[in-house]
């Protein structure tokens, strides 16, 4: 039984890999960009870029995106984004009327006087004892 397994084993090490003779192995299926229908875009009080497109799928699936860009040091920006399908329209919208209702209704507001400077230095804080220190 022993030599049976080697055997195989040894005709299975020396079969050709299939992405190098060629083979049946499915490559990564590249897929179209999405077809931006629309876009608006607004700046944060910071120093923040925002957008909001309604985008169409290759399937023809239209779908809602919220975009945030973070500007980086090396003035290139982060994108971070929340993409939210038309089947989910409906509930998201009722969502945000409600939140919108219960904001008004509970007076939640930017508190007078608060400002948001992006050249002011953040606090640092800093960091508590980790274990390892504590125990030397």
């Amino acid at each position: 039984m022993a030599y049976q397994n080697t055997q195989i084993r040894q005709s299975y090490a020396n079969r050709p890999s299939n992405a190098a003779s060629g083979g049946d192995k499915a490559m990564p299926r590249k897929r179209p960009e999405q077809e931006i229908i629309k876009t608006w875009a607004f700046d944060s009080v910071g120093n923040r870029k925002n957008a909001l497109q309604i985008k169409k799928a290759s399937t023809g699936n239209p779908c809602l995106k919220l975009v945030e860009g973070v500007p980086q040091q090396d003035g290139t920006f982060r994108k971070f984004d929340i993409t939210i399908w038309s089947e989910d329209w409906a509930r998201l919208f009722a969502t945000l009327d409600e939140a919108r209702a219960y904001m008004t209704q509970h007076n939640i507001r930017t508190p007078p006087g608060h400002k948001y400077d992006p050249n002011k230095p953040r606090k640092q804080f800093r960091r508590k004892e980790t274990f390892a220190s504590a125990r030397a």
